[in-house]
């Protein structure tokens, strides 16, 4: 390969194009590198002075890495990479997703013939590279103009200090040359961090959307891969399958938890560190709903504060704690009674959530409500951003009473809050993280790690239609992080930027320990509430350069 000399301007590392035996310029392909925390477009234009090297800086334990727009290749030529250097990136293949429709109010998308809005980043309809498809050598490019995303995942007992490196990627007959200098800083990335995250997922829309028969060995295969990739992302929470449940006599059940324990076990020794139990109740927004709370048993629907959910609670709670501590697990699991629960209906909440306690005695409740005046019924309250904001001191009253308070983020909210929709700044996602620290709210929860719907293409519709009727489209995203491959999960630029900002998290905890003031001020130069916030590449660049330096300390 030919060599390159490099020359370090500012903070990007620009390269001399090599010359070929008869002097002229030896490839003619075009490409263009461009920051992990960026979107890159299909139709992103190739500058005048493209950047064709990257300086990267990572904390050890932590991840960086960067993007690369291929153009004037041919679709079909086969892509073979090679890395010289000491520590070689995954490669993956960038595949583009159809934005259809933009965020519009909470909870909802607004149709492309709508203005557009101020807080988006970009007009619907339109192709964004998004999704991550592992790459192997020899892999066909997907038309003249290709992207690929190099991820350096650094080893915890990595040697601090700067390495250099160059990526060749080959097209078919052209060359792009990508020279890497990657400072690895002091700073170190526990394996095991602080900050609790869940993203909840769909097993049986696992087993839909890779073709395979539900609990088969493939099905457990499926499942596998994307646990993996959850604590690929820093997920530390999980919620288990349901047991199977048989009745057995007049009011009486048994419950079969092989399926549920292998799965349990499957998820702990992948390194995740608590079980949230499933919902004791569904809640259902219906106007024909038999209640607001319901309990199935046995396929027909029951009011939560019934005598005959009370009944077969009784057993399925006392069933789930027997199961729990025959494992030694007991002490690792929380309790959802029901999602999103309203001022409306909290006295039914309060009936259920005593149903837990008395069969499920010091096992941590939890849920998503975005009112703080569920007194003495959750132990872990888990507000929207939003509404965190605007009920702060309710909030915070009851940490001070010794709870615990994380955040989520769904549909809602939209506009210029911290989410982590498609169609604005991709560093909002990563942003989120810098949030819990900036309010010190212990974790984060989000519904849609795959919630993939059976009329819904993942890749050409981001905004399926949602509510109790389909009454309305989720906004770009919010369905789902990870993709279904051929071969398995993908992830995406969204869901390495929030693995990225889980270890800004962790590095803002360490600095916080010698010096919290110095940790407040750091995370301020990014995120001073949930709509002020910096979410611009050098801004972030500054701030987090200085992180690294503060954190290795």
């Amino acid at each position: 390969m030919d060599c390159r000399k490099w020359a370090l301007m500012g903070t990007i590392l620009f390269t001399v194009p090599a010359l070929s035996h008869t002097g002229g310029l030896a490839q003619s392909i075009q490409y263009h590198v461009v920051s992990m925390n960026e979107w890159l477009y299909p139709d992103t234009p190739i500058p005048a002075s493209p950047v064709q090297a990257m300086e990267l800086h990572a904390a050890r334990g932590g991840r960086t890495g960067f993007q690369v727009l291929l153009r004037g290749i041919k679709r079909g030529d086969p892509i073979v990479w090679k890395f010289e250097g000491d520590l070689a990136p995954a490669m993956y293949q960038l595949i583009d997703v159809r934005v259809p429709e933009n965020s519009g109010p909470p909870c909802s998308a607004i149709p492309p013939d709508q203005p557009t809005p101020e807080y988006v980043i970009r007009k619907a309809p339109y192709r964004v590279y998004e999704a991550l498809r592992p790459l192997n050598n020899g892999d066909p490019a997907r038309g003249e103009t290709d992207a690929l995303y190099a991820s350096f995942m650094i080893p915890s007992d990595a040697q601090p200090g700067e390495q250099k490196g160059v990526l060749s990627v080959k097209v078919g007959s052209e060359t792009a040359e990508i020279g890497v200098t990657l400072t690895i800083h002091k700073a170190r990335v526990p394996a095991q961090g602080h900050l609790r995250v869940t993203n909840w997922f769909n097993t049986d829309r696992m087993a839909r959307v890779h073709n395979v028969e539900p609990w088969s060995e493939e099905h457990w295969e499926i499942l596998h891969q994307y646990a993996r990739m959850m604590r690929r992302g820093r997920q530390t929470d999980f919620i288990p399958i349901r047991p199977e449940s048989k009745k057995i006599g007049e009011e009486r059940w048994e419950f079969d938890f092989t399926r549920t324990e292998r799965m349990i076990r499957m998820f702990l020794d992948e390194g995740f560190t608590h079980i949230e139990l499933p919902h004791t109740a569904r809640h259902d927004r219906r106007k024909e709903a038999v209640a607001r709370f319901v309990v199935n048993i046995d396929g027909t629907p029951y009011p939560g504060t019934s005598h005959e959910a009370y009944v077969y609670l009784a057993q399925s709670l006392s069933a789930w704690g027997d199961m729990l501590k025959r494992n030694g697990w007991y002490d690792r699991a929380i309790q959802h009674v029901v999602d999103e629960p309203t001022p409306k209906y909290f006295d039914e909440y309060r009936i259920m959530a005593g149903t837990v306690r008395k069969f499920l005695p010091g096992v941590p409740l939890i849920d998503a409500l975005g009112n703080p005046g569920l007194d003495g019924a959750v132990d872990i309250w888990v507000p929207v951003n939003k509404s965190y904001e605007e009920n702060r001191e309710g909030f915070e009253a009851h940490r001070r009473r010794g709870d615990t308070i994380w955040f989520y983020t769904c549909c809602n909210p939209t506009g210029f809050y911290l989410n982590r929709l498609i169609d604005a700044e991709l560093l909002r996602t990563r942003l989120l993280h810098w949030g819990n620290w900036r309010y010190r709210l212990d974790g984060f929860l989000h519904w849609g790690l795959n919630q993939i719907i059976e009329e819904q293409d993942p890749f050409e519709d981001t905004c399926p239609p949602h509510g109790a009727y389909g009454q309305f489209h989720l906004p770009p995203g919010d369905s789902h992080i990870v993709y279904p491959g051929n071969d398995g999960p993908w992830s995406s630029v969204r869901f390495e930027a929030m693995g990225a900002g889980i270890e800004d998290y962790e590095l803002l905890r360490a600095v916080a320990e010698r010096d919290e003031e110095l940790a407040d001020e750091i995370c301020e130069q990014l995120v001073r509430t949930f709509t002020d916030y910096d979410a611009t590449v050098p801004g972030f660049d500054a701030a987090h350069r200085r992180l690294l330096e503060a954190a290795g300390e």
